[in-house]
């Protein structure tokens, strides 16, 4: 046996000892039918996409991976925090007249840079530069200052400078597209250090400071972890007057341990408290004082936590392996009608809340890690940007198992199905192959090419792959070769017959697993790239001379 080989088999019998144990297989009968209603998917999640840090859009790396993600996704936004980060150099004082100096020649860089990508900025107003700051306490790596003004007059005067600068700059009809988010989650004593009031201080003026400068800028918070504030914020600009064109949150699949250490007390199914949760500020606000707001979630990912000891805000691999695709599958598709924004956190593993990793996978927030080799999470989205076209109806005879689903859309074309099998960190027991027959609609009965892609450990999800080779650091380029390999999804191609008009569709879906079909009847063969038959007799007899 060569060597190549032997770490294959190697790499495969260590795929096989990790696997938890698997329940029996699941069987479901699924029809697809036509839908009255020419509805779409929203996907919110396209709308905003989430660099660590404005600093790092000074970077040519991470510029390449978001315009890399950008080609496939197409983007509309990208949040990021600090962009009044004293490493960008925006404010300082006169030593003579201690009058504030606003610079905004590092700003500009970062904000040409992703509007060269076509990306507009979702504005995220902070850290407190130290100019301004009331306190000395930092939050992570790069130290962004999180403390209250010391003179709430000169923050709004810092906003207002800033925004006033980007209307100059970029044009008022460009700068009114743009969202600006004042802070980010206040509610955690880790990213402001003052009370709820002293926000909400910083957010009225913050709100004043951009309406002064143009009544029709959009602006809005509180950007708060798990869901908090919302109400009150609301409630609080409302009895007040203040300006408030949006809600922003965040949320992890893990908070749930937070919030209910170890699930007691959960009133959520194992899985459904992260989807739950989007849908009950939903309600939140359509109930409220405003519910004409959009609602933007500013933050999200996969980071995951079997019970309430595991939870861990660094290091976490449900990031990086195959977990994250089936949970960005079925969650995305779970709350497509729920709001405006719904922004992955991050792009890219380059990325420096603690220092920017070094080893190829690093179980960092990225999609994409530092070599640009992307993870299964970024594939989920890849095959949930392929699901264009009007929402078919699915229907079943009894409600599928806990965890798995699909959606069905249709083009004039083709008709594109996706499927997920989500394997709960929560509870083993649960993970189960699921498998069945799909019944879709088509137009005649003929033979159709069937394109499947399929999201799988070593096929779209390369970190197990890098975990069999023993975790290399320093990964050789041909290691490197091979992650990206297996970092690609698997494509199948078969042609099936359709019968009475109607097609059957088998599936079957092993734990985590995310699978792909495009279905569609062979297109009109091209015979010849000539003009008629007698130009290309010519042109052959021609070419078949020989020399004179």
């Amino acid at each position: 046996m060569n060597s190549i080989l032997r770490k294959t088999v190697v790499v495969a019998l260590l795929f096989l000892l990790c696997k938890p144990a698997i329940a029996c297989a699941q069987k479901s009968e699924i029809t697809v039918s036509e839908s009255s209603v020419q509805k779409q998917l929203n996907m919110p999640w396209r709308n905003t996409i989430a660099v660590g840090r404005a600093h790092n859009l000074l970077r040519a790396d991470i510029l390449q991976h978001l315009a890399y993600a950008q080609d496939i996704m197409g983007y509309r936004y990208c949040r990021f925090h600090a962009i009044f980060d004293d490493a960008l150099d925006v404010v300082r004082r006169d030593p003579k007249t201690y009058q504030l100096i606003f610079q905004w020649h590092q700003v500009d860089l970062v904000y040409d840079a992703l509007l060269k990508l076509g990306i507009r900025p979702f504005v995220e107003l902070n850290p407190m530069p130290k100019a301004l700051a009331s306190g000395t306490q930092t939050m992570f790596n790069y130290q962004m200052n999180v403390t209250p003004p010391k003179s709430y007059d000169e923050w709004g005067q810092l906003v207002e400078a800033f925004t006033t600068h980007l209307v100059e700059r970029y044009g008022i009809d460009e700068v009114r597209n743009w969202y600006f988010e004042v802070w980010n989650e206040p509610n955690l004593g880790a990213f402001w250090s003052g009370s709820q009031a002293e926000y909400f201080k910083l957010y009225e003026y913050s709100a004043r400071a951009i309406k002064k400068v143009d009544s029709k800028l959009r602006v809005g918070g509180p950007a708060s972890s798990k869901a908090n504030w919302i109400k009150e914020i609301i409630s609080y600009t409302y009895k007040n007057n203040i300006p408030l064109d949006f809600v922003s949150t965040h949320l992890y699949g893990q908070d749930e341990q937070v919030q209910y250490p170890d699930r007691v007390g959960s009133p959520y199914k194992v899985g459904d408290f992260f989807s739950e949760t989007v849908k009950e500020v939903t309600r939140w606000v359509k109930a409220s004082e405003r519910p004409d707001l959009e609602i933007h979630w500013t933050e999200w990912n996969t980071q995951s936590a079997k019970d309430a000891a595991s939870i861990t805000w660094g290091e976490n691999i449900y990031v990086d392996n195959l977990y994250a695709a089936s949970f960005i599958a079925r969650n995305c598709i779970d709350v497509d009608n729920e709001c405006q924004s719904f922004a992955y956190w991050v792009i890219s593993d380059l990325f420096d809340e603690g220092n920017i990793p070094v080893s190829p996978f690093s179980c960092t927030y990225g999609l994409i890690t530092i070599h640009g080799i992307p993870k299964a999470s970024f594939n989920a989205f890849r095959f949930l940007r392929k699901m264009e076209g009007t929402r078919m109806n699915v229907t079943t005879e009894k409600p599928l198992p806990q965890g798995k689903g699909c959606v069905v859309t249709r083009t004039k074309t083709s008709t594109r199905v996706l499927m997920w099998n989500q394997n709960f960190v929560e509870d083993t027991k649960l993970h189960s192959v699921w498998n069945g027959t799909m019944e879709i609609p088509v137009a005649d009965d003929t033979i159709l090419n069937v394109i499947k892609g399929s999201i799988t450990a070593g096929n779209g999800s390369a970190w197990e792959s890098w975990i069999g080779m023993g975790s290399p650091l320093n990964a050789s380029a041909t290691q490197l070769d091979l992650l990206r390999k297996h970092a690609e999804p698997a494509y199948t191609f078969a042609q099936l017959k359709s019968n009475k008009n109607r097609l059957n569709l088998d599936f079957s879906l092993t734990p985590g697993e995310v699978v792909y079909f495009e279905i569609a009847a062979p297109m009109q063969k091209v015979t010849t790239r000539f003009a008629n038959e007698e130009e290309f007799k010519i042109f052959n007899k021609g070419m078949g001379e020989k020399s004179k």
